[in-house]
This record gives C-alpha cells, structure tokens and sequence, in this order.
C-alpha cells in the first residue's frame, strides 16, 4: 500500500486532488491509499503518532500553520526525511523559504491532472530507490540495511564507518570505491566523507550537518560540485 495525504484547508481543492490520485491509481493500480487533513495541526498531530506518509500534497497557504512551518517540523522535529513532500500554492514566490525542506515539487494552483501524475510518478521512483538496500561485508558476515538507514560514511586506516540512524558499523573498504555505486542522494565532499542528503540539515560553503548533530567539512577541491549538486537535489533534479 503506498499512502497518499492531502491537507489544505479548501476541501472543494482536497476533493479534486483526491480524485485524480484515484484515477491515477485505476490507471496504474499502485494500491494507493489517501488520507485528508484541512489543517496542519492534525496533520502534525497524526504524524507524531506515526501515521504512515509516502507522498504529501501540502498547501502553503493553511489558515493557521502554514505549510512551510509544517514542513519544518516535518524534517526537523520528526526527523522525517523519507516522506516526499509536494507544495501547492496559488503563488511562486517561495523559493527560498522552501529549499532546508527538500520538497519532491512545486505545483501551482489550479492543479491539473497531468501535474499530480507527474508528482507521483517521481515519488514513486524516489519511494522504490529509497527502499533499496546497500550490501556489505562485515566481521564474516554478508549484510545489508536500507539506503535510507544511511546518514553518512567516512574513513580511516583503510576501513570504513557507516554512520546510520541506529548506529556505526564498521567494513574494510575505500571510499574512492563506494562513491561510484552509490545513488543520486549520496555525494562525496570530501576524500573520506560520503553523505545522504536525505540526512542533511544544514549546509554552507564550507560545511554540512548532518541529523543527529555531526559536523562535516566540504573539502576545497568538491566545493563547487558539492554546491550544484545539493541545489539540484533540493528542487528534485538528482536522478
């Protein structure tokens, strides 16, 4: 079942989203289950007890708390970095605002159906490649985790420590190697570190932060590339 929800605070608007999800998924028969709220605090208050999300369409424009505001405490306080998040807006002008947010899409009101086909055919894509596993040895043994689980690697004395949500593992290998296998949500910053950008919370020039506190350097020789390739990550142009 891939979960679908919907808040705005117009329901002739949560009406309309809802059907073109339905008939998107006659079409393709995912098996999509949608859910509605018409404020973000019962949307917040839902998800604090874990209610289930793959796709979010979330208006800018709520009455009270508006969405960019939701969408913070989305990533920050509930540290959700899997959900995709699709803003909806009667204006553009939110560029700046948005992009600590990583939203999936930027869809501006009225909402066609073509545009909510389009936002769910790349969710699904990040839903699939965010559920495949990375596969390693360690200590004898064949393993795996979820790329998801990953916040970032790093090196030293010829090993490699894989920083995840749950905690550090260690395997004998280079970074230089893991760089070219890894997906577009990796990028390497540095010759020994290999961040999750899903796992970012900050970033400058010369640094990132990861959740969970860790503070990394942008080597000099990345900088450039490292820039570029976190602005097209934050507007849903990795590949």
């Amino acid at each position: 079942m891939y979960n679908i929800g919907i808040c705005d605070d117009e329901r002739a608007a949560c009406a309309q989203i809802a059907d073109m999800i339905y008939e998107y998924d006659r079409r393709n028969k995912v098996g999509i289950e949608v859910s509605i709220w018409y404020t973000g605090e019962e949307l917040y208050q839902d998800m604090t007890k874990k209610k289930s999300i793959d796709l979010l369409f979330l208006d800018i424009e709520l009455v009270t708390t508006d969405g960019i505001q939701i969408g913070r405490q989305i990533r920050r306080e509930l540290e959700n970095q899997d959900i995709s998040i699709a803003y909806i807006s009667s204006r553009s002008s939110y560029a700046l605002e948005l992009f600590k947010i990583h939203p999936i899409d930027f869809l501006i009101k009225p909402i066609s159906a073509q545009d909510i086909s389009d936002t769910i055919d790349e969710a699904l894509r990040l839903y699939n490649r965010n559920n495949t596993v990375f596969e390693y040895r360690a200590d004898g043994y064949n393993c795996k985790i979820p790329y998801r689980d990953i916040i970032y690697f790093y090196s030293d004395n010829k090993k490699i420590n894989m920083v995840t949500v749950q905690s550090t593992i260690r395997f004998t290998g280079k970074i230089k190697d893991l760089a070219g296998i890894m997906p577009g949500n990796f990028i390497q910053i540095h010759q020994s570190y290999i961040i999750n950008m899903n796992h970012m919370s900050e970033c400058s020039y010369e640094l990132v932060k990861m959740n969970g506190g860790a503070e990394l350097n942008i080597s000099q020789p990345y900088r450039k590339q490292v820039r570029k390739q976190i602005m097209d990550f934050a507007w849903g142009q990795d590949s």
